[in-house]
């Protein structure tokens, strides 16, 4: 429990100060010390509460048309990605997920800067890969993400619109794994412990990007994503 409470912990100070990175900590580290479902599940549950003051506290550069399309095109995507949680091998799974994690941070490390999107009928695309990552690890970020960099939305907007699409998709995610049968006792109680401790972390992150830039945070966040998503990798090859 401490293990767990302290990953969701950092995670989510992650989060609160640069917008994202809470399920793509979060979901690997806890995948080294509880099953992949029950770390699913969790990490949903929990990320209702952090969106939602996320959402609040940026909610001044919401794009209502971007966050609408991409969230339709989850809706899709989510029930994909739930079924392929419950009936595919673990160790698969793990494996494209280590994968998709190493991916993620290389380029957003490398951060190519001459790939630019102006249409924005991509966002059902990212937003339908999005609900399928979602469902399956409850990472939907990673496609939100290189789209809304390739889009250059400014960072009020990127806040905005990212944390309009985590909460109703960290929902539907949550309710696929009800239904699904993921959630247990144990996992209601460790998700009630968390939340206030989620919360707080939020504000922490929230207060961090005030001294320090939201680039070299970033650069932290998708370092240690790849060293995770090494981690989980090396350790399902292994095994």
């Amino acid at each position: 429990m401490v293990w767990i409470l302290l990953i969701l912990f950092v995670a989510a100070i992650l989060q609160g100060a640069v917008g994202f990175g809470f399920a793509l900590v979060a979901m690997p580290a806890l995948a080294l010390v509880m099953d992949a479902p029950s770390a699913a599940a969790l990490v949903a549950l929990t990320g209702i509460s952090l969106s939602t003051v996320m959402l609040l506290q940026n909610r001044k550069g919401l794009h209502m048309g971007e966050a609408a399309g991409l969230i339709v095109a989850a809706a899709a995507g989510v029930p994909i990605g739930v079924f392929l949680l419950a009936h595919a091998p673990r160790g698969p799974l793990l494996i494209a997920l280590g994968i998709i994690i190493i991916a993620f941070s290389v380029f957003s490390l490398a951060r190519p800067s001459a790939l630019e999107i102006k249409d924005r009928r991509w966002r059902f695309a990212a937003g339908f890969a999005g609900g399928i990552l979602g469902g399956a690890y409850n990472i939907p970020g990673p496609p939100i993400i290189f789209y809304g960099a390739m889009r250059r939305w400014p960072p009020e907007r990127f806040l905005a619109v990212t944390q309009a699409f985590f909460l109703p998709v960290a929902i539907m995610i949550a309710a696929g794994h009800a239904v699904a049968g993921f959630w247990s006792r144990e996992l209601l109680i460790t998700c009630a412990a968390s939340i206030p401790g989620v919360i707080i972390a939020s504000f922490i992150g929230r207060r961090i990007t005030a001294g320090i830039s939201a680039e070299a945070l970033s650069k932290a966040v998708y370092g240690l994503c790849l060293v995770l998503g090494l981690v989980i990798l090396t350790m399902n090859l292994g095994g």
